[in-house]
Protein backbone atom coordinates (compact mmCIF):
# COMPACT_ATOMS: atom_id res chain seq x y z
CA UNK A 1 0.00 0.00 0.00
CA UNK A 2 1.28 3.54 -0.70
CA UNK A 3 2.10 5.77 2.25
CA UNK A 4 1.00 9.28 3.08
CA UNK A 5 2.75 11.86 5.29
CA UNK A 6 0.11 14.00 7.02
CA UNK A 7 0.27 16.87 9.50
CA UNK A 8 -2.51 18.00 11.82
CA UNK A 9 -2.41 20.43 14.75
CA UNK A 10 1.37 20.44 14.99
CA UNK A 11 1.76 16.66 14.78
CA UNK A 12 2.67 14.61 11.73
CA UNK A 13 2.63 10.89 10.98
CA UNK A 14 3.33 8.53 8.12
CA UNK A 15 0.22 6.50 7.38
CA UNK A 16 -0.94 3.89 4.90
CA UNK A 17 -3.44 4.26 2.07
CA UNK A 18 -5.61 1.35 1.02
CA UNK A 19 -8.85 0.34 -0.62
CA UNK A 20 -12.06 0.59 1.37
CA UNK A 21 -12.87 -2.45 3.44
CA UNK A 22 -16.24 -4.04 2.73
CA UNK A 23 -18.76 -4.05 5.57
CA UNK A 24 -19.38 -7.75 4.95
CA UNK A 25 -16.60 -10.03 3.78
CA UNK A 26 -17.36 -11.64 0.42
CA UNK A 27 -16.05 -15.13 -0.19
CA UNK A 28 -13.88 -15.36 -3.32
CA UNK A 29 -15.59 -17.02 -6.27
CA UNK A 30 -13.60 -19.76 -7.98
CA UNK A 31 -14.60 -21.76 -11.02
CA UNK A 32 -13.44 -25.28 -11.84
CA UNK A 33 -13.82 -27.66 -14.78
CA UNK A 34 -12.83 -31.34 -15.09
CA UNK A 35 -9.50 -30.06 -16.45
CA UNK A 36 -8.78 -27.90 -13.40
CA UNK A 37 -9.21 -24.35 -12.07
CA UNK A 38 -10.38 -21.66 -14.48
CA UNK A 39 -8.17 -18.59 -14.68
CA UNK A 40 -8.26 -15.47 -16.83
CA UNK A 41 -5.61 -14.93 -19.52
CA UNK A 42 -5.24 -12.52 -22.43
CA UNK A 43 -4.91 -14.05 -25.88
CA UNK A 44 -4.93 -12.74 -29.44
CA UNK A 45 -8.08 -13.49 -31.43
CA UNK A 46 -6.27 -13.55 -34.76
CA UNK A 47 -8.48 -10.96 -36.43
CA UNK A 48 -6.91 -8.64 -39.00
CA UNK A 49 -8.65 -5.72 -40.74
CA UNK A 50 -9.75 -6.27 -44.32
CA UNK A 51 -10.21 -3.17 -46.45
CA UNK A 52 -12.53 -4.83 -48.97
CA UNK A 53 -13.57 -8.42 -49.46
CA UNK A 54 -16.47 -10.20 -51.11
CA UNK A 55 -18.65 -12.76 -49.36
CA UNK A 56 -17.10 -15.54 -51.48
CA UNK A 57 -13.56 -14.53 -50.42
CA UNK A 58 -14.55 -14.53 -46.77
CA UNK A 59 -16.06 -18.01 -47.06
CA UNK A 60 -13.29 -19.59 -49.12
CA UNK A 61 -10.07 -18.20 -47.63
CA UNK A 62 -10.93 -16.39 -44.37
CA UNK A 63 -8.63 -13.41 -45.18
CA UNK A 64 -9.66 -11.64 -41.95
CA UNK A 65 -8.17 -14.41 -39.79
CA UNK A 66 -4.49 -14.83 -38.97
CA UNK A 67 -4.29 -18.45 -37.84
CA UNK A 68 -0.63 -18.08 -36.83
CA UNK A 69 -1.52 -15.46 -34.21
CA UNK A 70 -4.92 -16.74 -33.08
CA UNK A 71 -4.80 -18.07 -29.53
CA UNK A 72 -1.28 -16.83 -28.81
CA UNK A 73 -1.01 -15.63 -25.20
CA UNK A 74 -0.19 -11.98 -24.57
CA UNK A 75 2.73 -11.45 -22.20
CA UNK A 76 4.14 -8.10 -21.07
CA UNK A 77 1.88 -6.21 -23.48
CA UNK A 78 2.06 -2.43 -23.51
CA UNK A 79 -0.33 0.16 -24.90
CA UNK A 80 0.45 1.77 -28.26
CA UNK A 81 -1.08 4.66 -30.19
CA UNK A 82 -2.17 4.01 -33.78
CA UNK A 83 -2.08 6.63 -36.51
CA UNK A 84 -5.70 7.08 -37.72
CA UNK A 85 -4.55 8.61 -41.01
CA UNK A 86 -2.84 5.40 -42.20
CA UNK A 87 -4.71 2.90 -44.41
CA UNK A 88 -3.21 -0.03 -42.48
CA UNK A 89 -2.69 -0.01 -38.68
CA UNK A 90 0.58 1.75 -37.97
CA UNK A 91 2.10 2.75 -34.65
CA UNK A 92 2.25 6.52 -34.20
CA UNK A 93 5.63 7.64 -32.92
CA UNK A 94 5.42 11.39 -33.41
CA UNK A 95 2.81 12.55 -30.89
CA UNK A 96 2.55 14.62 -27.74
CA UNK A 97 0.45 14.22 -24.62
CA UNK A 98 -1.62 17.34 -24.03
CA UNK A 99 -4.02 18.43 -21.31
CA UNK A 100 -7.25 20.07 -22.44
CA UNK A 101 -8.90 22.63 -20.15
CA UNK A 102 -12.61 23.36 -20.56
CA UNK A 103 -14.75 26.26 -19.38
CA UNK A 104 -17.80 25.63 -17.13
CA UNK A 105 -20.06 25.59 -20.21
CA UNK A 106 -18.02 22.86 -21.91
CA UNK A 107 -16.02 25.01 -24.35
CA UNK A 108 -12.35 24.28 -24.88
CA UNK A 109 -10.30 26.94 -23.11
CA UNK A 110 -6.68 25.85 -23.36
CA UNK A 111 -4.36 23.11 -24.60
CA UNK A 112 -1.03 22.66 -22.85
CA UNK A 113 1.72 20.01 -22.79
CA UNK A 114 1.15 17.34 -20.18
CA UNK A 115 3.61 17.62 -17.32
CA UNK A 116 5.19 14.52 -15.78
CA UNK A 117 4.53 14.89 -12.06
CA UNK A 118 6.35 13.13 -9.23
CA UNK A 119 4.44 11.63 -6.30
CA UNK A 120 4.36 14.04 -3.37
CA UNK A 121 2.08 12.49 -0.73
CA UNK A 122 4.97 10.84 1.14
CA UNK A 123 7.55 13.59 0.85
CA UNK A 124 9.67 15.15 3.59
CA UNK A 125 7.24 18.04 3.90
CA UNK A 126 3.95 16.55 5.16
CA UNK A 127 0.58 17.23 3.62
CA UNK A 128 -1.16 20.06 5.41
CA UNK A 129 -4.80 20.72 6.21
CA UNK A 130 -5.46 24.05 4.52
CA UNK A 131 -8.98 24.63 5.80
CA UNK A 132 -12.18 22.84 6.72
CA UNK A 133 -15.26 23.01 4.52
CA UNK A 134 -18.81 21.91 5.45
CA UNK A 135 -19.56 18.41 4.15
CA UNK A 136 -22.61 19.65 2.26
CA UNK A 137 -20.56 22.26 0.40
CA UNK A 138 -17.90 19.71 -0.60
CA UNK A 139 -20.43 17.21 -1.92
CA UNK A 140 -22.20 19.84 -4.02
CA UNK A 141 -19.14 21.73 -5.29
CA UNK A 142 -16.66 19.04 -6.30
CA UNK A 143 -16.62 15.93 -8.50
CA UNK A 144 -14.78 13.08 -6.75
CA UNK A 145 -12.83 10.70 -9.00
CA UNK A 146 -11.43 8.34 -6.40
CA UNK A 147 -11.38 7.42 -2.75
CA UNK A 148 -8.77 5.83 -0.49
CA UNK A 149 -8.93 4.83 3.15
CA UNK A 150 -6.28 6.22 5.49
CA UNK A 151 -5.26 3.54 8.00
CA UNK A 152 -2.98 3.46 11.03
CA UNK A 153 0.20 1.42 11.36
CA UNK A 154 0.58 1.39 15.16
CA UNK A 155 -1.02 2.65 18.37
CA UNK A 156 0.27 6.20 18.01
CA UNK A 157 -1.03 6.63 14.48
CA UNK A 158 -4.36 5.11 15.59
CA UNK A 159 -4.77 7.89 18.17
CA UNK A 160 -3.68 10.46 15.56
CA UNK A 161 -6.29 9.35 13.03
CA UNK A 162 -9.04 8.73 15.60
CA UNK A 163 -8.73 12.28 16.94
CA UNK A 164 -8.77 13.74 13.43
CA UNK A 165 -11.77 11.66 12.33
CA UNK A 166 -13.69 12.53 15.51
CA UNK A 167 -12.98 16.24 15.07
CA UNK A 168 -14.23 16.15 11.46
CA UNK A 169 -17.37 14.28 12.46
CA UNK A 170 -18.23 16.64 15.31
CA UNK A 171 -17.75 19.73 13.14
CA UNK A 172 -19.50 18.14 10.11
CA UNK A 173 -16.67 19.31 7.90
CA UNK A 174 -14.19 17.86 5.43
CA UNK A 175 -10.53 18.88 5.54
CA UNK A 176 -8.95 20.24 2.34
CA UNK A 177 -5.43 18.81 2.14
CA UNK A 178 -2.57 20.28 0.11
CA UNK A 179 1.03 19.37 -0.67
CA UNK A 180 4.18 21.45 -0.43
CA UNK A 181 5.69 23.55 2.36
CA UNK A 182 2.53 25.67 2.65
CA UNK A 183 -0.01 23.09 1.51
CA UNK A 184 -0.85 25.03 -1.63
CA UNK A 185 -0.10 22.28 -4.17
CA UNK A 186 -2.28 19.42 -5.47
CA UNK A 187 -1.80 15.79 -4.45
CA UNK A 188 -0.02 13.36 -6.81
CA UNK A 189 -0.34 9.80 -5.54
CA UNK A 190 2.10 8.13 -7.95
CA UNK A 191 4.85 9.11 -10.37
CA UNK A 192 3.31 10.26 -13.64
CA UNK A 193 -0.12 10.51 -12.03
CA UNK A 194 -2.72 13.25 -12.24
CA UNK A 195 -2.99 16.11 -9.73
CA UNK A 196 -5.97 16.10 -7.37
CA UNK A 197 -7.47 18.13 -4.61
CA UNK A 198 -7.61 15.99 -1.49
CA UNK A 199 -10.44 16.02 1.06
CA UNK A 200 -10.51 14.08 4.33
CA UNK A 201 -13.86 12.75 5.60
CA UNK A 202 -13.97 11.20 9.07
CA UNK A 203 -16.24 9.17 11.33
CA UNK A 204 -15.47 7.95 14.85
CA UNK A 205 -17.25 6.22 17.71
CA UNK A 206 -16.57 4.57 21.03
CA UNK A 207 -13.68 5.11 23.42
CA UNK A 208 -10.80 3.16 24.87
CA UNK A 209 -10.64 -0.42 23.61
CA UNK A 210 -13.95 0.06 21.77
CA UNK A 211 -12.79 3.13 19.84
CA UNK A 212 -13.26 2.91 16.07
CA UNK A 213 -12.77 5.38 13.24
CA UNK A 214 -12.94 5.68 9.49
CA UNK A 215 -10.94 8.32 7.64
CA UNK A 216 -11.36 8.61 3.87
CA UNK A 217 -9.26 10.57 1.39
CA UNK A 218 -11.50 11.75 -1.47
CA UNK A 219 -9.81 12.94 -4.67
CA UNK A 220 -11.24 15.61 -6.98
CA UNK A 221 -10.01 17.16 -10.21
CA UNK A 222 -13.14 19.10 -11.14
CA UNK A 223 -15.15 21.80 -9.43
CA UNK A 224 -18.81 22.36 -10.24
CA UNK A 225 -19.37 25.96 -11.32
CA UNK A 226 -22.45 27.62 -12.65
CA UNK A 227 -21.80 28.87 -16.21
CA UNK A 228 -22.23 32.57 -16.89
CA UNK A 229 -25.73 33.54 -18.04
CA UNK A 230 -26.00 33.96 -21.81
CA UNK A 231 -25.85 37.47 -23.16
CA UNK A 232 -29.35 38.55 -24.22
CA UNK A 233 -29.64 39.13 -27.94
CA UNK A 234 -31.00 42.55 -28.96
Amino acid sequence: MPNIHLENEGRSARLALGALHAETAVAPLEQFTPAGKVKRVQALNGQTPVAAATAAQLIESDPELDLELAGRLMREATAVYLDPTEAQPAIATDFKDVEVVYTPDGQEKERRPRVFRTANVDATAPLKIVRRIPVKDCLTRFVFRGMQQVVHTDGLTFDFLYDLAKSLQQSQTMALVGAGPKGAGPLVLRDGGSPYRGFLYGEAEGAGENARYRLLLLLSDQELKRPAPPTPTP
